[in-house]
């Protein structure tokens, strides 16, 4: 696998920061330049300069290490917000709805997401299509449900509050996007970003199963963690929508800040 020396320089320029990367690839130096508002990078530039990656692309090293530590706050500086990622809150997301498993979350407080690593990038910048496959080491959360489950023949019922994490999960997001014009001024926007997730391993705590039966509790939540492939397909596709949406309405109040040309620069 080929890979790529990272060394940052940073030049102030008024309100904008510039980045130069310069990338080893097989002894053949190149330079990519990529620029964003000043105020999105210079809490985090200094850590960049002091950190060397050895990683897939240019692109790749850059969302890691200028904006991943600016999505776990939400605070771009300058008065720029999104939605943080630590925690990362999510309301009323149903899952499953057949027979064997119906499950409804609310109130959930999901934490570990701004720590995603970024195992490949694939870029078309000029039709604004962006393919990434992400890894998540560990994902914890706590949330109320409420839940009906058949599992080996039992039903497992309850409805109070849950807590639980998951590790090594993959995602594979594919974001597609629009270019168009406002007061003559190229914009841009993300339209969609279905993900496909695949989850290692997955571990659940529900209280009050049962009606807060201790050793029936204790046996329903058990089983549940035995045999977590028998619900697992009916979770991740919920999880996969709630997501999806969520991180679309991130990534477009990011885009807001800025024009087609600041964003990738000639």
């Amino acid at each position: 696998m080929e890979s790529s020396k990272i060394l940052y320089l940073h030049q102030p320029q008024k309100q904008r920061t510039r980045i130069y990367f310069i990338t080893i690839l097989n002894s053949v130096d190149s330079i990519t330049e990529i620029s964003l508002p000043h105020s999105l990078l210079r809490k985090t530039i200094n850590n960049c300069i002091n950190e060397t990656e050895y990683v897939n692309s240019v692109e790749t090293s850059f969302l890691m290490c200028a904006v991943r530590p600016l999505l776990a706050h939400g605070n771009f500086g300058d008065g720029y917000h999104s939605p943080p990622l630590e925690p990362l809150n999510l309301d009323n997301i149903e899952l499953g709805g057949g027979q064997q498993f119906h499950a409804i979350f609310s109130d959930m407080q999901v934490r570990g997401g701004s720590n995603f690593i970024i195992n490949k990038l694939k870029a078309n910048t000029s039709s604004m299509a962006f393919d990434l496959l992400l890894t998540l080491p560990r994902i914890d959360f706590v949330a109320n449900y409420f839940m009906k489950l058949n599992i080996l023949l039992l039903d497992v019922e309850g409805q109070g509050k849950a807590r639980g994490h998951c590790e090594n999960a993959t995602a594979l997001v594919k974001m597609r996007g629009v270019r168009y014009f406002k007061d003559d001024v190229e914009l841009v926007k993300f339209t969609k970003m279905p993900m496909r997730i695949n989850i290692s391993v997955f571990k659940m705590h529900l209280d009050n199963l049962f009606n807060g039966d201790p050793v029936l509790s204790e046996v329903g939540n058990t089983i549940i963690n035995d045999n977590q492939d028998l619900y697992l397909k009916e979770i991740i596709p919920g999880l996969q929508k709630a997501l999806s949406q969520k991180f679309l309405d991130i990534a477009n109040m990011m885009l807001a800040y800025t024009t087609y040309d600041e964003m990738f620069p000639l």
